[in-house]
C-alpha cells in the first residue's frame, strides 16, 4: 500500500471533520433549537439572529472533501473501504433530508418569520433531533474504517 501514513491521516481528518459537525449539530439542537419555536427571531439573521448558513455550508463542503479523501485512503483495504462507504451513505442520507426538508423549512422561517410556538417549527425541531444519531453513525463507521485500515498498514 502506497502512502500508508497519509492514508491514515486523511481518514482521521474526515473523522475529526464529521465529529466536529456532530458536535455542532448537537450544540445547535441544545441551544438554538430549544429556543427558536418560542422566539423565532433567534434564527432570523435580519433580526440579529443566528445565520446558520455561514457555518453549515462551508463546514459541509469541508466534510464532503474529507469524506472523499477518506474513500481514497481506504480503497486498498476492503473492510475499511466498506466502512467508509457506510459513513458516506449515512452522510448522504442526512444531507439529502436536510436539503429537501430541513433547509427549506428553516429558510422559510428566516425569510418570512413565523409566530411563536408555530406547530411547524416544533415539528421541525422534533424531527431534526434524529440527525444526531445518524451523525454518530457516520462517526462510528469512520472509527471502524480507521481501525480496519490501521490493521493492514
Amino acid at each position: 500500500m502506497d502512502n500508508p501514513e497519509l492514508r491514515l491521516i486523511a481518514l482521521l481528518v474526515a473523522l475529526v471533520a464529521t465529529a466536529f459537525l456532530t458536535g455542532a449539530g448537537w450544540y445547535e439542537q441544545a441551544v438554538l433549537d430549544t429556543a427558536w419555536p418560542k422566539k423565532p427571531a433567534i434564527v432570523r439573521p435580519a433580526e440579529g439572529g443566528a445565520n446558520r448558513k455561514l457555518f453549515w455550508v462551508p463546514a459541509n463542503i469541508f466534510a464532503v472533501v474529507t469524506l472523499l479523501a477518506a474513500l481514497w485512503a481506504t480503497w486498498p483495504a476492503p473492510g475499511a473501504r466498506y466502512a467508509a462507504f457506510v459513513a458516506i451513505g449515512i452522510y448522504a442520507v442526512i444531507n439529502a433530508v436536510t436539503v429537501w426538508f430541513f433547509a427549506p423549512a428553516v429558510l422559510h422561517v428566516e425569510k418570512n418569520g413565523v409566530a411563536a410556538d408555530d406547530p411547524t417549527s416544533i415539528r421541525w425541531v422534533r424531527l431534526s433531533r434524529w440527525r444526531t444519531p445518524l451523525s454518530l453513525g457516520v462517526n462510528a463507521s469512520l472509527i471502524i474504517a480507521a481501525i480496519s485500515l490501521a490493521r493492514v498498514l
